[in-house]
């Protein structure tokens, strides 16, 4: 199994990680795929060269092709590109640069549903010490910061998240 947790590859696990040969990576070498001095390839590079580099003409170079030819090396083709998709986004997936969006909608769920607990817990905290200060009642003033803020919570619940955004980089 290829290291995937290093910014380079040694030729053989960076074919396992293309899902290629050895011997196709060496051909691909001499075709112009970068490597480094001391013989590794950059992960980074080497999928953007395949992507950008792997077309019919390059591998089939023997010329006179059929229509089928033509159509099973464009199936070849877009096999290897799906490939070395496929490569990359498991290489952004372990260095981290993508997440689960399942997890994600979980977290951002869970972190929402505290702030709002955490808000009611304020009306209930802060409604006796507001009545005290002006000398009256507690239950009315509970009644009316527990509307006000749920009212509030219930007024950003319904604001677009691109509204927010925009209004938060003010």
């Amino acid at each position: 199994m290829p290291k995937l947790n290093s910014e380079t590859d040694t030729k053989a696990d960076f074919a396992e990680r293309v899902s290629v040969t050895k011997g196709r990576i060496s051909q691909l070498i001499a075709q112009g795929l970068p490597v480094r001095a001391d013989g590794r390839i950059d992960v980074n590079d080497g999928l953007s060269w395949i992507e950008n580099n792997l077309d019919a003409a390059r591998r089939n170079k023997g010329g006179g092709t059929t229509a089928r030819s033509a159509t099973l090396a464009e199936a070849k083709r877009m096999h290897e590109i799906v490939k070395v998709q496929r490569a990359r986004l498991a290489y952004d997936h372990e260095k981290g640069d993508l997440i689960d969006a399942a997890a994600a909608e979980r977290t951002v769920f869970a972190r929402a549903k505290a702030e709002r607990d955490a808000h009611i817990a304020w009306v209930q905290r802060s409604s006796p010490i507001m009545a005290a200060e002006l000398g009256i009642e507690p239950g009315p003033v509970f009644t009316v910061l527990d509307r006000l803020m749920r009212e509030h919570l219930e007024h950003l619940a319904e604001t677009p998240l691109e509204e927010l955004f925009v209004a938060g980089t003010d």
